[in-house]
């Protein structure tokens, strides 16, 4: 019988899902075959769910799941949670690429990047979200959290954060938050593969003013974009499309201050919002 290919979680949220379907139906010790059988699917369904291939739509499909592997609702909770901050398909291939990334570059003209959000500066901005109910809050909130993950890897990517100073001054969620944040910035910048750079208030640069947005540099050598927005965002990979968004991330590093400068302005900006 040949060996099945080992799933890597953080590749996207339909691979984590996959992941722990697989993980919990040998737990039991059936097959893909049994499975399916016992709650109406294909052993090919349930093959394509466990590579990762798609995360499951249908609320039904993975409680039958449930109660056959008698997991006792953990694997609906799994599946909440990968559907929960980026429930949407057009986010996957972020979600991916994020994880596969060797370096990321991002500039960010309104708020902290997600990777470097704090769990209450997060909740404050999801309750932002006109309609959004307090459970939607904190799953969305536990799985920004959960993103940050890759940089506790054994080969974490290299991330360059280019913040406005604005970002430093928007009050989101208040002084206590603020302050919390921070002290989070500062405490991220002293891992050896984040740097953080602040443009200045009075800096002329315009060329982030539109939005934030990364950049990935994936392990096979492709380079992604992702454009953010007030609605869905949007994930680009033509080559010619992600060189304009490199020129526009270098335009607004040439404004930025040197990263220990940069330090220096969020200390003092911290500062400001601890007393």
């Amino acid at each position: 019988m040949p060996r099945q290919p080992t799933i890597n979680p953080e590749t996207s949220p339909a691979a984590r899902f996959g992941f722990e379907l697989r993980r919990l139906r040998q737990e039991m010790r059936i097959t893909q075959s049994e499975l399916g059988r016992r709650i109406g699917y294909t052993g090919a369904a349930m093959g394509a769910i466990e590579r990762g291939i798609r995360l499951p739509q249908q609320r039904d499909l993975v409680e039958r799941c449930d109660v056959a592997l008698e997991v006792d609702g953990a694997l609906v909770q799994v599946w909440e949670q990968c559907r929960s901050d980026g429930n949407q398909r057009w986010f996957y291939p972020w979600l991916e690429a994020e994880q596969q990334a060797l370096t990321l570059r991002t500039a960010q003209p309104n708020l902290v990047p997600g990777l470097l959000q704090t769990a209450d500066y997060a909740r404050a901005i999801f309750l932002g979200r006109p309609g959004t109910s307090a459970e939607e809050v904190e799953k969305a909130v536990e799985a920004r959290i959960d993103r940050q993950v890759l940089f506790e890897r054994k080969h974490p990517p290299v991330m360059w954060a280019v913040l406005d100073e604005v970002v430093l001054q928007r009050p989101v969620g208040g002084p206590t938050v603020m302050g919390g944040q921070l002290k989070h910035l500062l405490a991220m910048a002293e891992h050896p593969c984040i740097t953080l750079q602040v443009v200045p208030v009075m800096a002329s640069c315009t060329a982030g003013l539109l939005g934030g947005f990364f950049l990935a540099q994936l392990r096979d050598g492709r380079e992604v974009a992702y454009l953010e927005s007030a609605g869905k965002g949007q994930v680009i990979s033509q080559p010619r499309e992600v060189r304009d968004v490199q020129l526009r991330y270098e335009a607004i590093r040439t404004s930025a201050l040197p990263h220990m400068e940069s330090l220096d302005r969020i200390k003092e900006w911290m500062q400001t919002w601890t007393t």
